[in-house]
């Protein structure tokens, strides 16, 4: 507990100055990657390789370099190495086994840190990757743990939340509004892979870059905000690009679209992405997963439903899972406040979630 106790104390009152931070690269084969390494002094320690989502401000995003620093504050090693493609908005699940193979290699070889005892963090689409490339043979006897935060399991169903805010798991059916930020990186990755609409280039543009605005602003996708911006990039598009960029990013003061169109487009949007990018589908890989293995998830997340987390559970052998837990205290889209006697049961789970991610390697 005593290390929970440290990110705690790190996590609320920020101190840069007691965690050093250095910047140093690593080779993935197909290119250098920056990454950046976080350690308090001290005795060799285990190391964690965090991994971010798809965000444009990557490895510099604020709430990430917290967390890190609470992380190594805790008594570890961090390492966040840099995903271009990712900072990009590109999808790209073709790097993330070899850029996570290469930095969980680099981190076990690094000074002041204990071999064999690393483990990945990953948040979102991150947390689904590092379940992914944990079974890689090449990782055996380096990678110790996975924590998985957010992730997603079924491709369709992640799609269908985005586009409807839909979700559902054993017969009970959910629904929230979902944080358009994922249907914009859904939409500027995949739309024109859907027949018809092979040449709707400038609308996937479109949402490619209001889905960066957002990711560099800082502000929820929600916000009204954004209606200038949709606006603008609306009418820059041609006539009949328009209606397709609408059930993508309409105002937030417009009507709901039509139920069976958008219900339609989902579908279509999961295939033309499965089409693309096969790996995107974690499942062929999530029965071999064999490291020691924590989920987590956000019952408010409006990027990815909790009930992703069920799924992936149910998929990954029970030998694997030391913990899977649901927190309505963090969520990286999304929220509910939490107040009263509510907060002090959830700040008990919540803890026990955290020193059991401290504790997992």
């Amino acid at each position: 507990m005593a290390s929970t106790v440290r990110f705690l104390r790190q996590y609320a009152r920020p101190r840069p100055g007691r965690v050093h931070e250095e910047d140093v690269s690593l080779d993935r084969g197909d290119r250098r990657l920056e990454a950046t390494v976080y350690r308090t002094p001290g005795a060799p320690r285990p190391g964690w390789v965090l991994l971010h989502g798809l965000t444009a401000r990557g490895r510099d995003h604020p709430n990430l370099i917290r967390f890190a620093r609470a992380l190594a504050a805790s008594g570890t090693v961090v390492f966040i190495p840099d995903i271009p493609e990712w900072r990009r908005l590109e999808v790209a699940p073709d790097v993330t086994v070899e850029t996570i193979r290469a930095s969980v290699l680099a981190l076990d070889t690094m000074p002041g840190v204990v071999p064999g005892r690393i483990g990945v963090l990953g948040f979102s689409f991150g947390a689904t990757q590092a379940l992914v490339a944990s079974v890689d043979p090449e990782l055996e006897g380096h990678l110790r743990g996975v924590a998985a935060w957010g992730g997603y399991c079924d491709v369709r169903a992640l799609f269908r939340f985005g586009i409807l805010g839909e979700h559902a798991w054993e017969g009970h059916t959910y629904h929230v509004d979902p944080d358009p930020y994922g249907r914009w990186v859904m939409g500027g990755n995949y739309l024109t892979g859907i027949p018809g609409h092979e040449g709707d280039g400038a609308a996937a543009r479109a949402l490619h870059a209001l889905a960066i605005e957002a990711g560099e602003s800082g502000l929820q996708a929600w916000d009204p905000r954004f209606d200038a911006s949709k606006d603008r990039l609306r009418e820059e598009l041609p006539a009949s690009q328009r209606a397709v960029f609408d059930l993508f990013a309409a105002r937030t003061d417009a009507p709901p679209p039509d139920s069976a169109v958008v219900t339609a487009l989902a579908g279509e949007l999961a295939t033309a992405a499965l089409k693309a990018d096969p790996g995107l589908d974690p499942t062929p890989h999530l029965s071999r997963v064999r490291v020691r293995t924590l989920l987590a998830h956000g019952h408010d997340d409006r990027l990815v439903p909790f009930t992703s987390m069920f799924c992936l559970r149910e998929k990954i052998p029970d030998r694997a899972v030391v913990r899977a837990n649901i927190t309505s205290l963090f969520s990286h889209s999304g929220g509910a406040a939490v107040s009263g006697p509510r907060f002090v049961v959830e700040g008990g789970r919540f803890l026990r979630l955290l020193n059991g991610i401290l504790k997992l390697i």
